[in-house]
């Protein structure tokens, strides 16, 4: 795409015209996707990483203008979002061998890898069903371990929406892990669970 022509599409993205993000989005996509893929190696992950990247540019769309290199941009947004959702991994993962230890000083992590997944993969699942905001705040919360002022502050909302999101955020998962629930969620559920 051209200076002008980009320019132009910039201005009707900054001034809320969603035609043109969504031809934005289709100009963008398949290099950003590519990218976040290399990095993650997991394609679910990757397509959440590329709607916050989205959200995100939309969200911010009022400063569109004065980006100089969208590329760079972008693959800047993407990577530190790729990045971020590598470490919350990370974290959860020392959180639950943490748990297991503390709980069960006997208890060998490396032969319950299939209990393990069991539960991340149940996780997952009940995360999943959450309404989008109430998502991204328990995410938020449980994973990066911000604070409702932080939460609210990247969330563009009030503390007393995140504390709203966050009850009803844990009332539901904790509802659908007991709907499901063996040996491995008993033994993660008060953890995970305000």
């Amino acid at each position: 795409m051209q200076g002008h022509e980009s320019r132009h599409l910039y201005k009707a993205i900054s001034e809320g015209d969603e035609g043109a993000f969504a031809t934005f989005y289709s100009i963008h996509f398949d290099r950003l996707a590519t990218a976040v893929l290399c990095l993650l190696k997991n394609k679910a992950q990757a397509e959440e990483v590329l709607q916050d990247v989205f959200c995100t540019v939309w969200n911010r769309r009022i400063e569109i203008c004065s980006v100089l290199n969208m590329e760079a941009y972008l693959f800047v947004l993407a990577r530190n979002a790729a990045l971020n959702r590598i470490k919350v991994d990370v974290r959860r993962k020392k959180l639950e061998q943490d748990f297991f230890a503390e709980n069960n000083p006997n208890f060998d992590f490396i032969d319950t890898t299939s209990d393990q997944q069991q539960f991340d993969k149940l996780l997952d699942e009940a995360i999943a069903q959450l309404p989008h905001q109430q998502k991204r705040a328990f995410v938020l919360s449980r994973f990066e371990r911000k604070k409702y002022l932080e939460i609210a502050t990247d969330m563009e909302i009030s503390r007393e929406t995140v504390k709203k999101y966050l009850q009803l955020a844990s009332i539901s998962v904790k509802n659908y892990l007991l709907r499901r629930k063996d040996s491995v969620i008993s033994i993660f559920l008060a953890f995970f669970i305000f």
